[in-house]
């Protein structure tokens, strides 16, 4: 699709506790830092991650992978219009749920005349259940939405399961892209859940690291402005797959959340004018 005008993106995988809801809060903090305008629906009653974090922009929707769940999953579909882009939080085992949703609505051909860009992320996993459900997804989209593979050590050391497989050269064939969540330090998620504790609100990385009110440990405040910044560059690079085709060309690469204000020397105040 040339000129897609909204873009939905969500997870769409039957394991749980990879790393989407990690992926999906650091790229809603990206698509805040580059101004860009969106809507997210967090579907995980029991994490509130995305709606949490960000109570402005995401609504609740919780789910359980009923039956029941397909309504509420059309009226999210029905929203995407509202919004440059939209973000969706699934919870584990959604899967079944929204292929149903996407299936009885006929989604894949509305977006394509409506000019909307579907992209769906992938965590693989040295599991053959995973792998399978892979390949199902695969199966179902493809060639219809755009598919970025998220590699995430902390759950996956290796990927051998994926690397070279005949799963990985279709989704090579189908454009897809791969992208790494870095590990990201113990010391930065306890003092982030101190600071959310002490504040009693969820708190943003791109926040953490620019307010100097908040008060985040200097030094976690610098690894996670460093882990920030190296998934920045990574959701840069690939902005076409997550942004409309007017917000992705005006995407340049740019630097993480700075550490708030600066420092400033006044010239040539500590300098010696005694002769």
């Amino acid at each position: 699709m040339k000129n897609v005008k909204h873009r939905l993106l969500f997870p769409m995988q039957a394991k749980g506790n990879v790393g989407k809801s990690l992926e999906i809060a650091t790229r809603a903090c990206w698509l805040s830092e580059r101004g860009i305008e969106w809507q997210g629906f967090d579907l995980d009653a029991d994490n509130r991650t995305l709606s949490r974090l960000f109570p402005g922009e995401v609504q609740l929707v919780p789910m359980a992978g009923r039956a029941d769940d397909q309504d509420e999953l059309v009226s999210i579909l029905k929203k995407v219009t509202a919004k440059p882009v939209t973000i969706v939080d699934a919870r584990a085992h959604l899967d079944g749920v929204l292929r149903t949703a996407l299936q009885a609505t006929r989604f894949f051909n509305l977006a394509k005349q409506l000019n909307i860009g579907v992209t769906v992320t992938m965590f693989p996993l040295d599991d053959v259940d995973v792998m399978t459900n892979l390949d199902e997804l695969c199966q179902f989209c493809g060639s219809q939405v755009e598919y970025i593979v998220v590699k995430n050590p902390a759950r996956a050391a290796r990927t051998k399961m994926f690397d070279g497989s005949p799963l990985d050269d279709e989704l090579k064939a189908l454009g897809a892209t791969i992208i790494t969540l870095p590990l990201l330090s113990e010391i930065v998620k306890m003092n982030l859940a101190y600071l959310e504790t002490k504040h009693e609100r969820g708190i943003p990385f791109n926040e953490a690291i620019g307010s100097d009110e908040l008060g985040l440990d200097i030094m976690a405040r610098g690894m996670l402005q460093d882990w920030t910044g190296q998934m920045f560059n990574q959701y840069d690079r690939i902005a076409g797959r997550l942004l409309p085709t007017a917000e992705a060309e005006k995407i340049k690469p740019k630097a993480a959340p700075a550490l708030g204000e600066a420092p400033r020397a006044r010239r040539g105040a500590k300098v010696n004018f005694a002769q």
